[in-house]
């Protein structure tokens, strides 16, 4: 497995049709370059630990440096509460959408008897704007509309197939409690394509933030545990300091 070697710039990275580059500062250099083209990612985390921030960075990045349009599909937070926390990290969702290369669906109401038209509603968005990156935050949202978790992971299956056709590279943000060992509805991982979990931890010198990618397709990845930063340009990841 590779050693972590970050850097200061990814722009250095070669980029090229099986990898999808995150647009996340130290994430790309573990991970061959990018996320492998139309697969389905889980982003799990606990609260405060960047998930949101870095799933934007991506659908961001993608869309300015590489015209890749991307929707963000949330069922928890509104449309004017993530563009204007956003902009706080210098990336202008408002201007992307007046441009066509972004789209915010909010589906924070959505119940058992709806998820089938939210989900033909999001299949819609995602091919007629020829989407190839998406967020869903969080599919722990989504899944408690489910009445049996063995509904939930036969969606999730077919949602995994029609994204790979799409050639669009999903991402699942999972919420997990802090503290919390288990991830979601215990079957999530074993679908998707790759984890990589955030999580908040506590010590004698108080809260640390940190980042280990635990299964990647495809990918020699580093198994390290990277330190998660979040400044005004987003978040990155640096070496882990013990």
């Amino acid at each position: 497995m590779k050693h972590l070697e970050m850097s200061s710039d990814i722009s250095h990275l070669e980029i090229n049709t099986a990898r999808v580059p995150t647009g996340v500062r130290g994430l790309d250099e573990l991970l061959e370059g990018g996320l492998p083209r139309a697969s389905m990612i889980i982003l799990a985390g606990s609260p405060g630990s960047g998930k949101t921030i870095a799933s934007a960075q991506f659908l961001h990045y993608g869309a300015t440096r590489f015209n890749e349009n991307g929707v963000y599909v949330s069922f928890s937070e509104r449309k004017d509460t993530f563009e204007r926390s956003m902009k706080k990290f210098g990336m202008d969702f408002c201007s992307l959408e007046k441009e066509g290369r972004f789209k915010f669906l909010d589906f924070a109401t959505t119940t058992e008897t709806g998820v089938s038209a939210t989900l033909k509603a999001l299949l819609s968005e995602v091919f007629a704007m020829k989407a190839k990156r998406l967020v869903l935050d969080s599919f722990t949202a989504m899944a408690t509309a489910f009445e049996k978790r063995i509904e939930a992971r036969i969606v999730l299956h077919a949602f995994e197939k029609l994204m790979r056709q799409a050639a669009c590279t999903t991402i699942l943000i999972v919420e997990v409690p802090t503290g919390n060992a288990g991830l979601g509805l215990g079957f999530e991982e074993f679908v998707a394509d790759g984890l990589i979990l955030f999580e908040t931890i506590e010590d004698e010198f108080g809260i640390k933030k940190r980042a280990i990618i635990r299964k990647m397709r495809e990918t020699d990845h580093d198994s390290n545990f990277a330190q998660i930063v979040i400044s005004d340009q987003g978040v990155s990841l640096t070496s882990y300091v013990r």
